[in-house]
C-alpha cells in the first residue's frame, strides 16, 4: 500500500472516530484529570459535524453553530470542574452544556453561554457534555477535573509559612488555592467568601509588597495583612502615612523586622479551581525620576517606537510640595499618589505627541494619568501646558486621564502649534493607585503619511451587541479600543489578525466608541450595548 493511500485511510479513520462524537448516543468517553493541569484533556475541531436536536439555544447567535458530544462517568461523588477553551479564533467560539439522563431523554443543567461549570457529580452516573462550536475549524480543548480537598491553611491558626523573596524575582512563592476553603471571620476582605492564611516574618524594618498571581481560574484574589495572633488579629491601618491599601491583589505594608504578620488571601467562588502564587518582598527604592527636580528627558522621534523608554512608578512617592495638585485622576493622590517626572523639548514643527503604553511584561498597571507643565519646579512656578481636547469637546486641558491616542495606549496627548525649543514637564502616575512599569515616548508624526481606512473592506456585527462584537478587515487589525462617551478607554485588545471578536458582556449598558487600528489607518464607529 502506498504512503498516499495509507494517509487517505488514516484520515478517513480519523474522521470516522471524530464523527462518533456528533450525537449524544455515540458520545466519546473521557476521563477526569488529576487537577487543572488537565493531563486527560480532549482536543479537536468540528469538521464534518452537524447540529444535534438537543442544541436548544434559540438565540440567533447560535443559528449556524454545530456540536460534539462527550460522556463522563465519575468514579467518586464530589465536585468537578468542567471547562472548555478555544485554541484558535475567538475565546467565545466554544461553549458547553452538561446534561443528565440518557440520549433521547436528556435534561440540561447549564445555560447557553457557559464555558466553565462546576457541580457535584455522582459516582457511577454518566453525564453528557455538549460541546458547541461556532465554526468547523474551531479548535478546542475540553477538561474535567475534581476540585481539591479543603486546604490545610483554611484558618489563621494553621497558616503556612511564607518565605521572603527578592523584588523582580519572587524566587520563594507559595502556591495556594482558595477552592474548597471556607470563610474566616477574622478576614477583612469579605463577609462570606473563602480564604486561606499565611504567616510572614520580615528580615528588615521596611515597606514590603505582597502580591498574588493567578495560576488557574479567573476570579480575582484579595490580600489582607494583619498583626497579632490568631483569634486576636488586627488589620494594618490604611491611614496615612501608612501606604497600606488592603484587599487588592498587590498590597504594600510597613513592617517591623522579626515580627510575625498574618496574610489572608480571599477569592469569590468560581467554576474553575482558583490557584495562585503568593510572593512577599521588600519594596525596591524609589525611581530616580521620583521628583520634579530629577526628571528623565524624552527624545522626540517620528513614531512611538523610535525613542520610547520603559519607566516605572513602583515605590515612587507623592510629589505634593514641588508642584501643584493634579487636576484629574486624583484618586487618593495626596496620600497614595506615585508620580514620576519627564521632560521634552518642543520640536521645530511645534507639534508632538506624548503617549504611554503597556509594558508587555508588567501585570500591575494597565492605566496611567499624565499632566503637563512649563516653567520650573515648584507649586508656584509650574504653569499648566494646555492642549485642545478631541472633538466633540471644544475646550482645553493640561491633564489627561480619559482620551487615548496610538496603537496600545494608556494615555496620550497631541500638542499642536507650540513654541519650538520650550521645555515641557510631564508628570505620570498610575490610575486608581496602580504602579509598575510602562512605556512612554514623545514623537512628532506630522511628517508621516496617513493611510486611509478602506471602509468597503471592513465589517462588524452585531449592533446592538449583548456579548461579543465581531470584526473583519482585509488588513491585519492591530488593536481595538473601546471608549465610553466620556472618552475613557474601558477595554483595549491587541489583535494582529484580520478577524477578531471583542467581549462586551462585562460592560455596562450604554453607547461606546470603538477604535480599530490597522497600520496607519484608523476607524471609529459607535456601538450600543442594550
Amino acid at each position: 500500500m502506498t504512503k498516499k493511500l495509507l494517509l487517505i485511510v488514516a484520515l478517513s479513520l480519523s474522521y470516522f472516530v471524530s464523527a462518533q462524537t456528533d450525537e449524544a448516543i455515540d458520545a466519546t468517553p473521557m476521563n477526569a484529570s488529576v487537577n487543572f493541569n488537565c493531563e486527560n484533556e480532549k482536543t479537536g475541531n468540528f469538521a464534518g459535524f452537524t447540529k444535534s436536536e438537543e442544541f436548544t439555544c434559540l438565540s440567533p447567535e447560535y443559528d449556524e453553530w454545530i456540536d460534539a458530544w462527550y460522556a463522563f462517568t465519575p468514579t467518586e461523588t464530589q465536585t468537578y470542574a468542567i471547562e472548555t477553551e478555544a485554541l484558535n479564533g475567538s475565546t467565545y467560539d466554544v461553549r458547553i452544556a452538561i446534561f443528565t439522563g440518557t440520549p433521547g431523554n436528556l435534561t440540561t443543567t447549564t445555560g447557553c453561554s457557559t464555558r466553565y461549570s462546576n457541580m457535584t457529580l455522582n459516582s457511577g452516573e454518566t453525564y453528557y457534555i455538549h460541546l458547541r462550536g461556532a465554526f468547523e475549524n474551531t479548535q478546542y480543548r475540553l477538561c474535567v477535573y475534581p476540585f481539591p480537598e479543603a486546604p490545610l491553611n483554611d484558618e489563621a491558626l494553621n497558616a503556612d509559612r511564607l518565605e521572603e523573596s527578592t523584588f523582580g524575582l519572587c524566587e520563594n512563592p507559595s502556591l495556594g488555592y482558595t477552592t474548597s476553603a471556607t470563610y474566616s471571620s477574622e478576614t477583612i476582605c469579605s463577609t462570606s467568601n473563602p480564604d486561606v492564611w499565611y504567616k510572614f516574618t520580615p528580615s528588615q524594618t521596611a515597606e514590603y509588597t505582597f502580591k498574588t498571581t493567578l495560576v488557574n481560574g479567573s476570579a480575582p484574589t484579595y490580600i489582607g495583612v494583619y498583626s497579632g495572633t490568631p483569634g486576636y488579629l488586627n488589620a494594618l491601618s490604611e491611614d496615612y502615612p501608612s501606604p497600606t491599601v488592603q484587599c487588592q491583589d498587590i498590597v504594600l505594608a510597613n513592617l517591623n523586622a522579626e515580627e510575625t504578620y498574618y496574610i489572608s488571601v480571599t477569592s469569590s467562588q468560581s467554576s474553575q479551581a482558583i490557584y495562585f502564587d503568593l510572593c512577599a518582598y521588600k519594596s525596591p527604592p524609589a525611581p530616580t525620576n521620583d521628583s520634579c527636580a530629577t526628571p528623565i528627558a524624552l527624545t522626540v522621534g517620528q513614531s512611538f517606537e523610535d525613542n520610547y523608554i520603559v519607566a516605572t512608578n513602583t515605590s515612587a512617592t507623592v510629589d505634593a510640595y514641588e508642584s501643584n495638585y493634579p487636576s484629574c485622576g486624583t484618586l487618593d493622590f495626596t496620600t497614595r499618589g506615585r508620580d514620576v517626572w519627564f521632560t521634552v523639548v518642543v520640536p521645530e514643527s511645534g507639534n508632538f505627541t506624548v503617549e504611554t503604553r503597556l509594558e508587555p511584561t508588567e501585570t500591575n498597571i494597565n492605566d496611567t494619568v499624565m499632566e503637563m507643565y512649563t516653567g520650573s519646579c515648584g507649586a508656584e512656578t509650574l504653569e499648566p501646558y494646555y492642549y485642545n481636547l478631541p472633538p466633540p469637546n471644544t475646550t482645553t486641558a493640561y491633564c489627561n486621564d480619559q482620551f487615548v491616542i496610538g496603537g496600545d495606549p494608556l494615555a496620550g496627548v497631541l500638542f499642536t502649534d507650540k513654541t519650538p525649543g520650550e521645555t515641557v514637564y510631564i508628570r505620570v502616575w498610575g490610575w486608581a493607585l496602580q504602579f509598575g512599569k510602562f512605556r512612554i515616548s514623545a514623537y512628532d508624526a506630522s511628517t508621516l503619511g496617513v493611510q486611509d481606512f478602506d471602509e468597503s473592506q471592513f465589517s462588524f456585527h452585531p449592533n446592538p451587541v449583548n456579548e461579543v462584537l465581531n470584526l473583519n478587515y482585509h488588513e491585519p487589525i492591530e488593536t481595538v479600543t473601546v471608549n465610553n462617551l466620556l472618552g475613557k478607554a474601558v477595554l483595549t485588545k491587541t489583535i494582529n489578525a484580520t478577524s477578531t471578536s471583542v467581549d462586551f458582556s462585562n460592560l455596562a449598558s450604554g453607547i461606546y466608541i470603538v477604535t480599530v487600528n490597522s497600520g496607519k489607518a484608523t476607524k471609529n464607529f459607535k456601538v450600543i450595548k442594550p
